[in-house]
């Protein structure tokens, strides 16, 4: 089913079929451009209704564990998780950190589509940008295939850099590539936007990334989709395969929000003119777009280089309190 395949439909309510129609619950609300590239023989809309719940009982953590918890500690329980394939992955204040097996249990109780409950365990850190997690409840298991937009990414959480809130992002940076492009993806991950970039177009991207791990869950989704684009994976520093690379290239993604500043002159160096940057960067404070765009106007000067425009500046996600994760698209010049 298209939704399921896109991420979007909501296995917690039932599929109603009324007067010969179809009625889907989606996770999110969606637009008819998301679903209108896969679907075109048939009649489509969206709307609002309700649907019945496929689970009975308590629908959320505060309804199960009232009585089990005091009303401080209630407020306290994860209001969001992280879906990541067929993985539902929860971040546990230390305040009630004893109760976490608890917490875990009672939320697979409520979601059973799940086969693996983990919590995050610390930070994301270290040059490979993972993160440990703790086994809540379910399969002991780390690894997934997860889908965005139709595209299916083999992900293993603890081993390689994914974000799974970065979907809106991936898809739309790879609307913006046209068709003949070479693009460089400098800490590509376990590479969802090479992934989301050559499926829908023909251009040849060079997904590079430092930890071999990634790379090889990059050549194992290259099997689980059918591209019109080609992707060359890479193990290296960005650093050095572009210092011993000669390249000319129409676009360069950089999405790596706590360093990808110091790679701003090995981005500058390979971009043709007129060529785009996709600089990310974690900015707080007031002004978080002004202070970007004097940041990334100042890197690229230092290089030699000149900004002939800057296309969009936009707040990715929250990534703290008073902090965002930013992106700003960056037309380079001579």
């Amino acid at each position: 089913m298209v939704l399921s395949n896109l991420g979007l439909l909501d296995g917690e309510y039932k599929i109603i079929s009324e007067d010969g129609m179809l009625f889907l619950p989606t996770i999110t609300e969606v637009s008819l451009n998301q679903i209108q590239l896969y679907i075109t023989d048939v009649s489509l809309t969206t709307g609002k209704r309700y649907f019945e719940d496929t689970v009975k009982g308590p629908r959320t953590l505060t309804e199960a564990l009232e009585g089990k918890l005091t009303s401080s500690e209630l407020a306290l329980l994860p209001r969001a998780y992280d879906l990541v394939g067929d993985i539902a992955v929860l971040e546990i204040p230390e305040e009630i950190a004893q109760y976490s097996i608890l917490i875990g249990e009672t939320f697979h109780d409520i979601h059973r589509n799940f086969k693996t409950v983990l919590a995050k365990s610390g930070a994301v850190s270290g040059t490979t940008r993972t993160r440990e997690y703790r086994l809540l409840s379910g399969e002991n298991r780390t690894k997934t295939i997860h889908t965005e937009y139709g595209c299916r990414l083999a992900v293993d959480i603890e081993k390689a850099y994914f974000s799974p809130r970065l979907l809106e992002e991936h898809n739309r940076i790879a609307q913006l590539v046209e068709t003949g492009e070479t693009v460089v993806d400098m800490f590509c991950g376990v590479g969802p936007f090479a992934i989301h970039i050559a499926r829908q177009k023909q251009a040849y991207v060079i997904a590079i990334d430092i930890n071999p791990l990634a790379i090889e869950l990059l050549r194992e989704s290259l099997s689980l989709n059918k591209l019109v684009g080609s992707i060359l994976p890479v193990v290296a520093n960005a650093h050095n395969y572009v210092k011993n690379n000669k390249l000319e290239v129409d676009r360069v993604i950089m999405n790596h929000p706590s360093g990808a500043y110091e790679f701003v002159p090995d981005a500058c160096s390979i971009l043709k003119s007129g060529g785009t940057l996709h600089y990310y960067d974690f900015i707080g404070g007031d002004t978080p777009e002004s202070t970007l765009t004097e940041k990334i106007r100042e890197l690229i000067e230092q290089t030699g280089r000149s900004v002939k425009q800057v296309s969009t500046i936009r707040r990715v996600r929250d990534s703290a309190p008073y902090e965002y994760q930013m992106v700003a698209d960056i037309i380079i010049g001579q």
